[in-house]
């Protein structure tokens, strides 16, 4: 018997974050992830969830909340499938911090600087370094301590150089 492995495998377990979450408790009192709410949604739920980490933002989370509202079992409104979707989204490879944001997901250099806790750490580490620079430039310089003074009889000369 061969084992033959799956189309797109090895991606697989970069969706685990998001299969694995928890979407809520069914009526029967059982905790309903995403993988198995898709599963019962007759939805593969790898290939769902590349699909929804292709979507922008407002559209996956759209998606995902109306699969979470047709679920068996499952009694939630649809303001409260869509604040578990949206949650849930930002658990896909690339989301941002704030999925519902239109337009296409950014990745990499472009979605750093434009995240807002990038530009706090820009800020405090200028604020830091700053005050540093101030309390250098402002402090007198440190006194000679009395251990550190040498008069002339303690200095030992230097060697004569035979040589010379």
């Amino acid at each position: 018997m061969t084992t033959r492995a799956l189309p797109g495998a090895a991606l697989a377990a970069e969706y685990d974050a998001f299969l694995f979450a928890p979407i809520g408790v069914d009526r029967n009192g059982m905790q309903v992830s995403v993988l198995s709410g898709l599963a019962q949604s007759d939805l593969d739920p790898w290939q769902e969830a590349a699909r929804l980490a292709t979507l922008p933002g407002k559209s996956a989370i759209e998606r995902l909340a109306a699969l979470i509202e047709t679920l068996p079992g499952k009694s939630s409104g649809q303001s409260e499938a869509r604040t578990i979707a949206t949650r849930l989204i930002a658990l896909l490879p690339g989301a941002l911090a704030n999925p519902a944001a239109g337009g296409q997901r950014q990745t990499g250099i472009d979605a750093m600087l434009k995240s807002r806790s990038w530009w706090i750490y820009v800020a405090m580490m200028a604020f830091v370094l700053g005050s540093q620079r101030l309390i250098a430039i402002h402090s007198p310089p440190p006194a000679p301590q009395k251990d550190d003074v040498h008069t002339a009889r303690e200095v030992v000369p230097p060697p004569a150089n035979p040589g010379q």
